[in-house]
């Protein structure tokens, strides 16, 4: 069973069924025929048995209408099963006189109930339970009548019960796998669907503001341009292609994402130098940059990458640092050589990420409450970073404390060492590198 509305579905069901079983024992002592049962105490013992099965038959039904939670409901399930277990053995143990084949063949739903309740290991639990006891009701039987043992009665008795419980077992296993399978799906499908809502608020929230921004800024070129001095006019145009460009990098990775989740990416590598890729992220990256002191570190490599998907890497590490750290407060960037390829890290001295929030990091569409006001963005950044990490069978590192957050990115790749010295650089907030 998954949860506990199958729970209580089953014990419902297995109710109905001891009503039934006692409605059966009371007919079956009422109209016992000579000679019976061997004595007025095995008699008694039936009718106890009777008692005992219709007494806890209104107790678990009384218990299952207060149980709620699903350990309670699984607990009074074990009792369910023990209580059906010692009725059926005492039931096949004190009617086995009169007619051995028919009250033998109730020890197969010993299997049968494991099976429904705890799958394969509950079948063939069931089943072993059967062979233990059966093997002293042969002697029993065999000391009432003063024959010899029937062990092939056994043999056969158990086999069947053990068949029984692997049949069970078998398509409880399957149901148990189709149930997970579906439950799964499902998760899926909310998850999807409450994505697609997310995506659709944010992504036009995103997308509203430098929109309405590059259009205010046309219809002022348009009606106004021979007023506008020309620094106004420079001003207005920056303006609108810096927000061209926040729009066109939303709308990359919004299609890069599509291309990771429908597995669709390709990667093309190529023999590159290393510095001009980590550079180009860095330009790429820096209309985000304020004050930042940026400290760079580059190894003279030559590295067998994609270098817009590296650089990619690098853009949007260098973003989000720009982005969640305080002006005047360094970012480092480090590019170096390591064991079966490079790493490339990002460091700033930023006030960390909330130990709570450092799960959904790396989700779509996951921004930091704490951090991420007044930011543009629909937090997809870090999403792409670990999906093209794992396209290029790659890893991230990451920690993060109150004295700042550092992300390492492990790239495999074949790579070469190049003559001259590292790039070494401190560029400070509208300064060149130094």
């Amino acid at each position: 069973m998954t949860g506990p509305g199958d729970l209580r579905k089953l014990e419902q069901w297995m109710t109905y069924v001891r009503w039934f079983g006692v409605a059966f024992a009371v007919i079956s002592i009422l109209t016992q025929v000579e000679p019976g049962f061997p004595s007025e105490t095995t008699k008694g013992f039936a009718w106890g048995f009777t008692a005992l099965l219709a007494v806890g038959s209104l107790l678990i039904w009384g218990t299952l209408a207060r149980v709620v939670e699903e350990p309670a409901l699984r607990s009074l399930g074990r009792t369910a099963f023990a209580l059906d277990t010692i009725v059926i053995c005492g039931f096949v143990w004190v009617f086995a006189f009169e007619d051995p084949s028919v009250t033998w063949a109730l020890l197969f739903l010993v299997p049968l109930e494991g099976a429904l309740r705890y799958r394969m290991k509950g079948a063939l639990g069931g089943a072993g339970f059967v062979a233990v006891f059966f093997l002293a009701q042969i002697f029993h039987i065999s000391d009432v009548t003063g024959m010899d043992p029937p062990l092939q009665v056994w043999i056969f008795v158990v086999g069947m019960a053990t068949l029984v419980g692997g049949v069970t077992g078998t398509m409880a296993e399957n149901w148990y796998a189709n149930s997970l399978a579906f439950q799964n799906q499902t998760v899926k499908l909310a998850e999807l669907d409450r994505l697609k809502d997310r995506y659709l608020a944010v992504t036009s929230h995103e997308i509203r503001g430098p929109l309405t921004a590059v259009i205010a800024g046309i219809q002022m070129l348009q009606r106004r341009n021979d007023r506008l001095s020309e620094d106004k006019r420079k001003e207005m145009v920056d303006m609108i292609a810096s927000q061209s460009q926040q729009l066109a990098r939303l709308v990359n990775d919004l299609m890069l994402s599509s291309e990771l989740q429908a597995g669709s990416l390709s990667l093309d590598p190529e023999w590159v130098d290393l510095e001009p890729v980590v550079k180009q992220a860095l330009e790429a990256a820096a209309s985000k940059r304020k004050k930042h002191r940026l400290e760079i570190f580059i190894e003279p490599l030559r590295c067998y990458i994609d270098p817009s998907r590296v650089g990619q890497l690098v853009r949007n590490l260098v973003e989000n640092a720009y982005k969640y750290t305080p002006e005047n407060t360094r970012v480092a960037v480090t590019a170096k050589q390591t064991g079966g390829g490079i790493l490339l890290e990002v460091a700033d001295d930023g006030p960390g990420i909330p130990a709570d929030k450092r799960d959904q990091l790396f989700e779509a569409f996951s921004r930091i409450e704490e951090t991420s006001a007044g930011q543009e963005g629909v937090g997809l950044g870090l999403f792409v970073v670990s999906q093209l990490v794992n396209a290029m069978d790659g890893r991230i590192d990451f920690s993060s404390s109150l004295r700042g957050t550092t992300f390492g990115i492990h790239v495999p790749c074949d790579t070469e060492r190049l003559a001259h010295q590292p790039q070494l650089g401190l560029v400070r907030g509208g300064g060149e590198a130094g």
